[in-house]
């Protein structure tokens, strides 16, 4: 995202920072015992990953396909009512 200048690159990156930051602290949580903030948060990362996948990771890969062929990609979907 940075070598190519994707434009929304900072909104991308922290998404993913928020993430990563989630599960830090889910992962102290449940080394306490408590596994109901994993159930929580795999449950919000099964709602969050189609969305994400869809709307950011798919510009991202338009763009750099777009850089690197002068093309879109290619996208292949199995059911659009998968995406929410």
């Amino acid at each position: 995202m940075q070598e190519t200048e994707f434009p929304p690159r900072q909104c991308h990156m922290d998404e993913h920072a928020a993430v990563l930051a989630s599960i830090a602290e889910v992962q102290e949580v449940v080394a306490k015992g408590n596994l109901v903030e994993a159930r929580r948060l795999a449950t919000a990362l099964a709602d969050w990953f189609p969305r994400h996948t869809a709307h950011l990771d798919s510009a991202l890969s338009h763009w750099m396909s777009k850089l690197r062929w002068g093309a879109k990609p290619v996208v292949i979907r199995r059911k659009a009512d998968t995406l929410g």
